[in-house]
């Protein structure tokens, strides 16, 4: 008995090691990071602005970078003073990119007469207007923070607030509007391209599910449904041609493949229809059920269940559906896919039980995308 109580203890205290190391590896791994990159960009643009006597010929951006880049520094101090997991570098990178764009405006204004200025505006303002054209078309539909909508929506007024500055010959006030509303679309910038960084990682295999589903439906001469979440959008093909296209909402948290019940998120893979409820079997008008969880789905769950990336607790959730009651022009749903009732109403009737449903994050490369 014992010996049994002794290997009980060892087994426990091994098994406790093991969920420590897992843990602080989890924290190092989530952890904030500094913005290294934008402390190096910056120093070299300081350095710059100082060879090109930027301190004497535009004395106030000049000074206003070097305040801003030891404000970063301190900022960066103070939080390395903290435990690692509780950092927050959030203010760093604020302070060291505008920090940065006062260097480039110390820069610009060193040596430049108005004219110049005047057309180094309005080619910075075609670009910021592409940039805010681009987030609106595009990533207007992404679970962003709110801080980070607001710092588009501010970098928006302040793009209007330096036209109108321009329009009245006043072009320091212009370029100084368009560097707060840069500033301010850089910082969310940052958060929207870790995002999509993160989650673009799985598009080769997002384009091996779109290619296999188009070819399925040019050999079966049959129908087949594609999603794209990031465009929200769905495309009915037949034949391997695409026949018509929708608007489509899903659940708040779509960005990123479904992991557990009640997540909100809505699922990414091959999938195919296993029923099809009428007006009478579904509360969301009509509605196509699909085969999630499939195969695929149980292993990853599992898999992340082994890795501690989800509660042991947890239930991987099923019923996802495309159905109707859609057409709120938001992401609503609790994992599933909404149209309008008109819309499922055509996609019902062209949808047979063993046609393929495929979710895919994007069949378009980030590359394109911000293109």
């Amino acid at each position: 008995m014992k010996l049994v109580w002794k290997k009980r203890l060892f087994t426990s205290i091994i098994i406790s090691l093991i969920i420590v190391i897992v843990v602080y590896a989890f924290l190092i791994i989530t952890m904030d990071k500094p913005p290294l990159a934008e402390f190096k960009s910056c120093q070299v643009l300081l350095g710059k602005a100082k060879r090109v006597n930027a301190d004497v010929y535009a004395p106030e951006y000049y000074r206003d970078a070097e305040r801003k880049y030891q404000a970063a520094l301190i900022e960066w101090k103070l939080q390395n003073q903290k435990v690692f997991y509780s950092r927050d570098f959030s203010k760093t990178k604020e302070l060291i990119i505008t920090a940065t764009l006062k260097a480039q405006e110390a820069n610009a204004s060193s040596g430049t007469n108005k004219d110049s200025l005047k057309m180094k505006y309005l080619k910075e303002v075609e670009l910021l207007k592409s940039k805010l054209d681009n987030y609106h078309d595009v990533f207007i539909h992404l679970p962003l923070k709110v801080n980070v909508r607001k710092n588009y929506e501010f970098g928006k007024l302040s793009l209007e607030q330096g036209l109108n500055a321009f329009g009245k010959g006043d072009i320091m006030l212009a370029t100084k509007r368009l560097n707060e509303g840069k500033m301010k679309i850089s910082v969310a910038d940052i958060e929207v391209n870790a995002l999509l960084k993160a989650y673009f990682s799985d598009f080769p295999k997002w384009q091996n599910w779109f290619s296999a589903t188009v070819r399925q439906s040019a050999q079966n001469t049959g129908y087949a449904f594609i999603v794209d979440k990031i465009k929200h959008k769905g495309y009915l093909y037949y034949n391997g041609k695409l026949s018509k296209e929708y608007d489509v909402e899903f659940g708040r948290n779509w960005i990123g493949d479904k992991q557990h019940s009640g997540d909100k998120a809505t699922p990414e893979g091959m999938y195919r229809v296993t029923k099809k409820k009428g007006s009478k079997d579904s509360k969301y008008y009509k509605a196509l059920l699909i085969n999630y969880p499939n195969e695929e789905d149980y292993a990853m769950f599992n898999t992340r269940k082994r890795q501690g990336l989800i509660s042991k607790n947890s239930k991987i959730g099923g019923l996802i559906e495309i159905h109707g009651n859609g057409g709120k022009g938001d992401d609503w749903t609790a994992g599933c896919i909404a149209v309008t009732d008109n819309e499922i109403d055509e996609i019902f009737s062209r949808m047979s039980v063993g046609a393929p449903v495929t979710i895919v994050g994007s069949m378009m490369s980030l590359a394109e995308l911000l293109n």
